[in-house]
């Protein structure tokens, strides 16, 4: 039996959806953030390291709003800082940043009609 480092247990959609969903994490508008993928668990922000404003920390509790202009979505989220994982494009420094929701949260309609037609394929 082959073994699996996958520990999702939800459908997720990947960044082609995503790519203007803009991001704001605790208030502030990150420099080149962009949601990259984002299930009912969890959502992973691809960032600028150097517009963080600060360097975060696995299992720090953060906060932020996922915006796109277009469908007027503005979704608020919370949870904790599942991982953090450094990326280099372009000769700039960016890090993936997985953020594991706070249960209670629920995921707008807008996305969950692209999850419900993602999995359709």
């Amino acid at each position: 039996m082959r073994q699996t480092n996958e520990r999702r247990t939800r459908h997720r959609v990947t960044a082609g959806a995503y790519i203007e969903y803009r991001v704001t994490l605790d208030g502030t508008q990150v420099k080149d953030a962009i949601m990259s993928d984002i299930s009912e668990g969890g959502v992973m922000i691809l960032a600028d390291q150097e517009a963080l404003g600060h360097e975060l920390q696995h299992d720090e509790y953060i906060g932020g709003e996922i915006i796109h202009d277009k469908t007027r979505l503005h979704f608020k989220f919370a949870g904790q800082v599942a991982w953090l994982q450094p990326r280099e494009m372009r000769s700039r420094n960016f890090v993936a940043i997985g953020i594991r929701f706070d249960p209670k949260i629920e995921l707008p309609a807008q996305i969950y009609a692209i999850l419900m037609a993602e999995s359709d394929f």
